[in-house]
């Protein structure tokens, strides 16, 4: 009895200390890396301002089940660095506390001496309001007379409103959390702050997800202009002129003797008219004699 206790102590040992290996067990790793952005085309925007603000030039995202961000980007007219952007994220509060409330003023502070550096941006003291709610703006002035605008918006939801308890579930309950960053060369900054008033949201179901998704893998490229090329002269050496092949021989011979008259060998000569060959006359064809013809008598004749 004592040997075999004495046997086991050094597995007993190896046993405590063994340390876990996650590596070994499937499953034990989850994935810690940032989601890959792409680039997608601008009909798969999730939001979009009113037409004044422009066109949108590119749509930047991030997307997976249950969560996507977007960078909505417009054309910048400014002098000023940074983009004319508009920022949507949307999910469920499972997600984080960033899906339950609007952010803080802190928050929005920080976030605006970010994109904003250099500008000195005065935070309204009364909330605009669009479709999806209140929202808070701060704006500034740029040059002589433009200006700049930083807004943010909590959308508690933007899922289309379902009638029964089963039609909600299947639409979810979604938030967004919204920024806007846009400058403008010549809008004055009682006007600007329209651009947050006409923003809109594009409903979120359950499949836009899915879709989104989608569009990240296909990805988007914009249509480049032809391309046309400079003509230069081209200089011909003998080394660089190919000889001419056999077919081609072939039709510059049988064109050449196209050209050259006919020649007729041992042909019989035909005599002009008045010339003798041998002993023989040939007469004009003018002077030729009529062959006797057989007298035809008139109506009016009697033959004899």
């Amino acid at each position: 009895m004592l040997r075999l206790i004495l046997a086991l102590l050094p597995l007993l040992a190896a046993g405590c200390t063994a340390v876990h290996d996650p590596f070994l067990e499937t499953g034990a790793i989850r994935p810690d890396a940032p989601s890959i952005a792409t680039e997608v085309s601008p009909e798969f925007a999730a939001a979009y301002l009113p037409s004044i603000s422009g066109r949108i030039e590119s749509v930047r995202q991030t997307a997976r089940d249950g969560f996507f961000e977007q960078a909505i980007v417009y054309s910048n007219a400014t002098a000023s660095a940074g983009e004319n952007v508009l920022t949507v994220r949307v999910g469920t509060p499972s997600e984080g506390a960033v899906f339950l409330r609007a952010p803080t003023r802190r928050a929005v502070m920080a976030e605006m001496r970010q994109a904003l550096p250099g500008v000195a941006m005065t935070i309204s003291s009364a909330a605009g309001e669009n479709v999806h709610g209140v929202y808070g703006y701060a704006t500034g002035p740029l040059g002589t007379s433009g200006s700049c605008l930083y807004a943010w918006q909590f959308a508690k939801r933007v899922s289309p409103l379902k009638e029964t308890a089963l039609g909600r579930l299947e639409t979810g309950a979604y938030s967004a959390q919204v920024r806007l960053r846009f400058c403008h060369p010549t809008m004055p900054e009682d006007r600007i702050a329209a651009l947050m008033g006409g923003m809109r949201l594009k409903p979120v179901t359950r499949d836009t997800f899915a879709m989104l998704q989608y569009a990240g893998g296909s990805g988007y490229a914009r249509s480049a202009g032809p391309v046309l090329a400079r003509s230069e002269p081209v200089v011909l050496t003998e080394d660089s002129v190919e000889p001419r092949r056999t077919p081609k021989r072939r039709v510059v011979v049988e064109e050449k003797r196209a050209e050259e008259p006919a020649v007729i060998r041992n042909a019989v000569r035909v005599p002009l008219p008045g010339e003798t060959v041998g002993k023989t006359a040939v007469v004009s064809e003018t002077k030729k004699t009529p062959a006797k013809s057989a007298l035809v008598p008139l109506p009016e004749t009697a033959s004899n």
